[in-house]
């Protein structure tokens, strides 16, 4: 008796198994990992201002040389983020990920109207007033990562930058 059609369709089924498996479970794992070596870095607090990366930066995967990382965690259970940056003198952009790795919000200085940036991120069902004219981004998630990004060309333009990325915030707005 032929065996080998079963076994076929058992490492198929199998092989169907493990994609799913891993599509769903591993994107929060590395996340998770991630938001545990920023938290220890201080962005469960406000925004981590990383200095530019060399070859033992690893908080950020494969981070750029030519870029420097501001890092901030958000966990909307305690309520919306609101975060807020004055835009450098130089490329800039911010990204939302949500605890799923997913990329749920990014804006550049060449798409914001002016040279600040005001932006609430919250849950689809909270309900926050005082806000109003302040765009908002829904997470798909409850916790996630906001991260800001600054162009570094050379040590003068970091230094004549860093001042006002370092004045970049995350807050969170207590719910009552």
């Amino acid at each position: 008796m032929r065996t080998w059609p079963l076994w076929i369709a058992a490492a198929f089924v199998a092989a169907i198994i493990v994609h799913i498996l891993t599509v769903l479970l591993l994107p929060p794992a590395i996340m998770s990992m991630a938001m545990i070596r920023m938290a220890d870095a201080g962005a469960d607090a406000g925004v981590v201002h990383a200095p530019p990366p060399d070859a033992r930066a690893r908080t950020v995967v494969r981070p750029s040389p030519d870029l420097a990382y501001s890092i901030c965690l958000f966990d909307l259970t305690k309520g919306p983020l609101l975060v807020k940056a004055t835009v450098p003198d130089t490329y800039w952009s911010v990204s939302a990920f949500a605890h799923t790795t997913d990329n749920f919000f990014v804006v550049n200085d060449q798409q914001l109207p002016g040279d600040t940036l005001e932006l609430l991120i919250k849950r689809e069902e909270d309900e926050i007033s005082g806000f109003d004219g302040v765009p908002v981004s829904f997470a798909p998630t409850d916790k996630g990562v906001v991260l800001m990004r600054m162009l570094v060309t050379d040590r003068d333009s970091y230094l004549k930058n860093d001042t006002v990325r370092r004045s970049a915030s995350c807050e969170t707005i207590p719910q009552g």
